[in-house]
């Protein structure tokens, strides 16, 4: 029987072997980029805690600042207080004074007159006489040619009465406003001290980055103003809204800055939804965040404007709100325009109420044979087409033939004028305060 031998193997199940050895190779470990990535990972935490530092340390200032202001405001409280005693002091002694005067007036008219039922009776005897005499023809005259009559003492007292009233009328009259003043004094002291509680809360949370259940809420207005930066200052309108920045001007918040010609407002609608420009300077809030303001609760308006000349005139509003995306962003609530505002410049808003919002690409504005954005050159509530455009070109030259493309206020400089500064701000109100 032949011997068999082991045959070789092939050169396809060599090459399979080779290839199964090498794909279960450890990979290579490239640790140059992982020092990279630990290098920029460690700049970051070092530049956030570096921006960290300047936060704290601008909040530091800012409580120090307000803590001189506070105890400065607090020596003159106390030196108003110190004058309202002294001033209430003086009034109760002219009280006294008046009741011991009283008395001494009762005492003579008791006197001279007699106890109160004979001078009742006189009293009515004399009234008696007047009506008679007032009935004759001729009334007697004694010889020195003066009316009858005689010294009444009872005339005297009276006046010296009337003279005591008034002044006990004043004495209270002054009383009850140094009592306001002592109520004023006390509110504002309320709330510088609310206010540092809220800044010191704020510093505390400011070195607890990971938060707690105390940490501070963040504001949902201007009313805190006093919290920002420059006047920006970061706003939450709900607890499940997402914040975002504002720019205020005390307790009004700015929705639209008109100043140069540097940002284009000539844009479409997603770009007025959402806002652009920077809240330093020239913007817009965006449609979304401005329904989500005048949604949370009652606004007035006020809208603030200058032309070349350094002339500035405003327009005032009670109330301002603008409607959701699906309804297309109406401006559906516009109060009552204030004409009694020093430096008016008239109502030109009042014809665009009710109008849905236009852009270039959005046209809403009732217009059959026209684009009311386009015509224009910009975005706004249009009503075939409008009487005001705070939306359109920025004119530094030419700026009184800039036509309707311009920014117009018709009852200001009318509709060929392009003003050089244009700002519209808002204000939160209170139910009760609306007429």
């Amino acid at each position: 029987m032949p011997l068999l031998h082991p045959q070789p193997p092939k050169s396809g199940s060599d090459s399979n072997f080779r290839g199964s050895v090498s794909s279960t190779s450890m990979p290579r470990v490239d640790y140059k980029d992982l020092m990279s990535n630990l290098h920029d990972r460690v700049g970051v935490l070092v530049t956030l805690d570096e921006d960290q530092r300047n936060r704290l340390e601008a909040i530091d200032k800012k409580l120090d600042l307000l803590r001189e202001s506070n105890a400065d405001r607090m020596e003159s409280i106390k030196a108003q207080q110190l004058d309202f005693k002294l001033r209430l002091d003086s009034f109760e002694h002219i009280q006294r004074l008046s009741r011991e005067t009283l008395d001494e007036i009762k005492g003579e008219t008791d006197h001279i007159s007699g106890p109160r039922r004979v001078r009742e009776s006189k009293h009515k005897l004399n009234n008696r006489k007047k009506m008679n005499a007032l009935s004759r023809p001729i009334r007697d005259v004694s010889q020195d040619g003066s009316t009858g009559g005689s010294y009444n003492p009872s005339v005297i007292d009276s006046n010296r009465l009337d003279s005591l009233a008034t002044l006990l009328t004043s004495t209270r009259l002054g009383v009850r406003s140094a009592q306001l003043e002592v109520t004023n004094l006390s509110w504002k002291i309320r709330a510088q001290n609310k206010l540092v509680q809220e800044l010191a809360l704020l510093i505390r949370n400011s070195h607890n980055p990971t938060g707690s259940s105390h940490s501070l809420p963040t504001p949902d207005s201007c009313e805190y103003y006093e919290l920002g930066h420059d006047g920006i200052l970061k706003i939450k309108l709900t607890p499940t809204s997402d914040s975002f920045y504002v720019s205020c001007e005390k307790d009004w918040t700015v929705i639209l800055s008109r100043t140069s010609d540097d940002v284009s407002f000539e844009r479409g609608w997603q770009d007025y939804k959402e806002g652009f420009g920077n809240v330093a300077g020239d913007f817009f809030i965006g449609l979304i965040k401005l329904n989500a303001l005048t949604s949370s609760a009652l606004h007035e308006l006020r809208i603030e404007m200058e032309d070349y000349t350094g002339v500035k005139a405003n327009a005032t509003y009670s109330l301002f709100a603008i409607g959701g995306e699906s309804e297309l962003f109406p401006l559906s609530l516009l109060g009552k325009f204030n004409a009694s505002m020093t430096d008016t410049a008239g109502d030109a808003l009042s014809y665009h109420a009710g109008a849905k919002f236009s852009t270039l690409d959005n046209d809403n504005d009732n217009c059959l044979d026209c684009n009311c954005a386009m015509r224009h050159k910009g975005a706004g509530w249009y009503i075939n087409c409008a009487t005001s455009n705070s939306f359109g070109q920025h004119f530094p030259e030419r700026f009184a033939e800039a036509g309707e493309t311009g920014i117009f206020w018709d009852t200001f400089r009318g509709r060929d004028y392009s003003v050089k500064k244009v700002r519209w701000m808002i204000r939160a109100i209170k139910a009760s305060d609306v007429l």
